[in-house]
């Protein structure tokens, strides 16, 4: 072979090589390429997402707000106190009201605010009245989220899981209708004898869109009915027994609406003579020592169940004694008897005074503190009885408690007889009433 061929040959070879090599970073790049990319893509699954909004602030002002939990958390934060549903003292930490409008700075033409729930209740208050009170706040809620605390205010606005404050212009929008208007009331035939729930119940039905049953009888089974889910809410009159219908998880709600008190009545004649005293137990005692027919109603209602404790106290028993006539009715038609019949009879003060007209009897003891007559309502639990109308049960129970319902039940009968039949409690506690 040739040198010149042996040369052709060998130049072939290195430049074979040479392309060989010239190729071979390719299968070394994509790695570090492919190396990159990896290392990219955890650093973008390891950003936070964003925090939901826990409570914001609509309507008419010049910026509307939104704030997480933690955010609202870190404001400036006050202690205030208020009455629970319970009716007892509590304190609640939270942020004021003012200052968290004041963020949102409303338009001049803002005159409501209107409070939303997560479960989509509302209620509203007139937008000056929120941003003077100096101790209304959002409080903050052990479980999470808000509710708000308005102290001294009515109990429909004490919302519980708020969500959003919404500032209107002129007069807030129309009440949309309840999705179930049909709310059923089981409550004492004293507050249907004396005329207040005819006065009461349109006023309610006129506001809120619901159509009440009222099934008037007396407390004990108003409760029954509760206990049994056939009522969505009560308003009763036996304090001791609405304690043992709560701690019994059949009631959610329990609020002090009113009271007036018990009265002994009877004939003008008096032969007990019982007139003047200023002791239930002894007037008691009296008309027992002279075995005077006495009708009771033995109904397990309020009134029965404060005529029995009156008869403990005197340590005395009057079941079986000739004298002593069971009724088994209403407050009304009770008292029509002892009327017939020149009979003693305990009753509420609203009823007799409402219908004294119709009977022949007279008061003849009162005054006594024994003789209190406290009316609470009760909503009926609807974790235990699901068709239970809670939201009804609730407006019904806000309604009671309200400034403007309390205000006409404290002028009912004022104008008639000279005095009010009930007197209105919801600023009050249990406690303050001896309770």
């Amino acid at each position: 072979m040739s040198r010149t061929i042996k040369f052709i040959l060998l130049m072939g070879l290195i430049l074979s090589l040479a392309l060989s090599a010239c190729g071979s970073p390719a299968p070394t790049e994509a790695p570090a390429t492919e190396a990159v990319a990896a290392t990219e893509a955890p650093a973008a699954a390891t950003e936070a997402p964003a925090a939901e909004v826990a409570l914001k602030v609509t309507g008419s002002v010049a910026s509307e707000q939104a704030w997480t939990e933690d955010e609202v958390k870190a404001m400036e934060a006050i202690s205030v106190e208020s009455t629970n549903k319970n009716g007892e003292k509590a304190t609640y930490t939270g942020v004021l009201f003012s200052d968290l409008l004041a963020l949102a700075e409303p338009n001049a033409d803002a005159t409501t605010v209107v409070f939303v729930a997560d479960d989509g209740f509302t209620a509203e208050i007139a937008l000056a009245d929120l941003t003077a009170c100096v101790d209304c706040i959002v409080s903050f809620r052990d479980n999470g989220g808000f509710s708000t605390v308005l102290p001294g205010q009515s109990g429909k606005l004490q919302v519980k899981g708020v969500i959003e404050i919404q500032v209107v212009a002129g007069t807030a929008a129309a009440v949309e209708p309840p999705a179930n208007p049909t709310l059923i009331l089981a409550t004492t035939t004293s507050t249907q004898d004396s005329g207040l729930l005819d006065v009461l119940v349109p006023m309610f039905e006129e506001k809120t869109g619901y159509t009440v049953q009222t099934v008037a009888v007396g407390s004990g089974e108003a409760m029954k009915m509760g206990e049994e889910g056939n009522a969505d809410v009560l308003l009763v009159h036996a304090p001791a027994s609405e304690v043992t219908f709560m701690e019994g998880g059949f009631g959610t709600d329990r609020f002090l609406v009113m009271h007036n008190d018990f009265i002994i009545v009877g004939p003008a004649e008096d032969p007990a003579g019982i007139k003047g005293m200023t002791s239930a137990k002894e007037a008691f005692t009296a008309i027992f020592n002279a075995g005077s027919q006495f009708i009771t109603r033995g109904d397990d209602s309020g009134t029965h169940k404060k005529e029995l404790a009156l008869w403990k106290s005197a340590e005395l028993d009057p079941a079986g004694k000739e004298w002593y006539v069971e009724t088994g009715q209403g407050m009304g038609a009770s008292m029509t008897v002892a009327s017939e019949k020149g009979a003693y009879i305990l009753t509420d003060r609203a009823t007799y005074l409402a219908n004294k007209d119709n009977y022949q009897l007279e008061i003849l003891v009162e005054g006594d503190n024994s003789l209190l007559n406290v009316y609470h309502v009760i909503t009926v639990n609807a974790e235990k009885w699901t068709a239970a109308n809670y939201e009804g049960a609730l407006a019904f129970a806000n309604f009671m408690i309200d400034p403007e319902t309390q205000a006409v039940i404290g002028e009912f009968g004022l104008e008639e007889f000279g005095q009010p039949l009930f007197y209105p409690d919801a600023d009050k506690t249990d406690a303050d009433l001896g309770l």
